[in-house]
């Protein structure tokens, strides 16, 4: 032991940890380019054999240092996200949030005299499907807008009908998937009509997202 502490003191154990250092940190920064290096630190490690190792750690408000490679990632800490750059919506984002950005977006005042947009519109529409951020192909999605216009054949149904919601009509149920399939999910509408700054490709990723479930549950 007392041998090994020597050696970790020599020249020789110092550039092994510096190259274990630096492949470290590369293959960090190719893994989360996007990364404040700044909240993180590298620390090295030596082996019984006069080895070197080395890893990088997240340094948390509280002290304590979180392994970025060997840690579950599904308890990172916000903070720690933000840090690797996961919250960026110029890449894929880690989770489907609302799209972050560095201003507050405007909130647009609405037009109640014209009509409502259309996700029928949008989603009857062929979509891009993205195989890298540049190349596409199209796709024509299966019709799901469909069967929404409602015939009342009595003035008992009519009643249920202006009664209130009533999950039997199926345009109610269509409305309540998309419901839980955007607003539940915190999607909005504005991501899939262009009316927010994103790839491409994302906005591809998001209107499948919205439109599997919808195909999932109703067909």
């Amino acid at each position: 032991m007392d041998a090994l502490l020597k050696w970790m003191k020599s020249p020789e154990a110092q550039k092994k940890a510096d190259t274990a250092q630096d492949q470290a940190w590369n293959e960090f920064q190719q893994q989360f380019p996007n990364a404040d290096r700044s909240k993180f630190e590298s620390q090295a490690n030596f082996g019984k054999n006069h080895t070197a190792s080395a890893e990088i750690f997240f340094k948390n408000r509280s002290g304590a240092s979180t392994n970025v490679f060997s840690s579950d990632k599904r308890y990172w800490s916000p903070q720690m996200k933000t840090a690797l750059g996961l919250d960026d919506v110029n890449g894929f984002p880690y989770q489907l949030p609302p799209p972050k950005t560095k201003k507050a977006l405007p909130i647009p005042a609405g037009d109640f005299t014209e009509a409502a947009p259309s996700l029928k519109k949008i989603f009857n529409s062929p979509i891009k499907i993205y195989v890298t951020p540049d190349s596409f192909f199209e796709a024509k999605f299966r019709e799901i807008f469909e069967g929404t216009r409602i015939r009342h054949t009595s003035a008992a149904e009519s009643k249920r009908w202006l009664g209130g919601p009533h999950m039997n009509y199926w345009p109610q149920q269509l409305n309540f998937t998309f419901f839980c399939t955007t607003q539940g999910y915190e999607i909005s509408r504005e991501i899939f009509d262009s009316s927010l700054t994103m790839p491409e490709q994302i906005r591809a990723f998001y209107k499948f997202h919205v439109y599997f479930p919808v195909r999932r549950i109703l067909f």
